[in-house]
């Protein structure tokens, strides 16, 4: 072979090259994947909710039309825990009582494994509002009393006393009697801590002198 066809030849295979590496598509490795922008979607959502208040957030649910009854009972329930109602009160132009009616009226949406959140979102409650959420968390009791009593069990002794207070007082408006033969009958199948015994003690009490 000549030197010109050398030449010609050794040109040819550098151009292919060229125009080979060319046509291949470069990946920017800084450009964000499709998984990777909707994680990152979420990473704000999450960020939002985390700078919002308990308070803010409840009431963002609660004025949430896009929910169905049952997903935004079960968003409110889930952030109950350490909500303060006055403070509820100053964000939402005196939206407490409305919230815990609409609650107490969609009792049945509220889910066993949001019980605790609802027994410790009690703070700032008074007068009306202290009676209808009473109402609401007697209700959870009767329905579910393993659950209720377990998580009262679990409470600081202080919030304890005070919410078996309440439980106790809304249960009185039925038949003593009726309740705490209710109260024994499930008792009898159960295998209860100290704690758990001391909340039915407590529950008994409390209808034996219901003020």
């Amino acid at each position: 072979m000549s030197k010109g066809s050398v030449f010609v030849s050794g040109a040819c295979t550098t151009l292919l090259l060229a125009v080979t590496v060319g046509c291949t598509p470069y990946a920017d490795p800084a450009a964000p994947s499709e998984a990777n922008h909707g994680e990152s979607e979420q990473s704000a959502v999450n960020s939002q909710h985390d700078q919002q208040s308990k308070e803010e957030l409840v009431l963002s649910y609660y004025k949430d039309s896009s929910l169905s009854d049952e997903a935004k009972v079960r968003h409110i329930t889930d952030h109950l825990a350490g909500i303060h109602w006055g403070k509820m009160n100053e964000i939402s132009e005196h939206q407490s009582m409305e919230i815990i009616e609409y609650l107490y009226k969609q009792r049945a949406l509220v889910p066993s494994e949001s019980f605790p959140n609802v027994i410790k979102g009690t703070a700032g409650l008074d007068g009306a509002l202290t009676e209808e959420y009473d109402n609401l968390m007697e209700d959870l009791f009767t329905r579910d009393k393993t659950t209720m009593i377990r998580a009262l069990a679990n409470m600081d002794k202080t919030n304890r006393v005070h919410v078996i207070g309440g439980i106790g007082y809304a249960l009185s408006y039925r038949d003593p009697k009726e309740v705490k033969k209710e109260i024994q009958q499930w008792q009898a199948g159960q295998q209860l801590t100290a704690a758990e015994k001391d909340v039915i003690r407590a529950l008994f009490a409390k209808l034996d002198d219901p003020y």
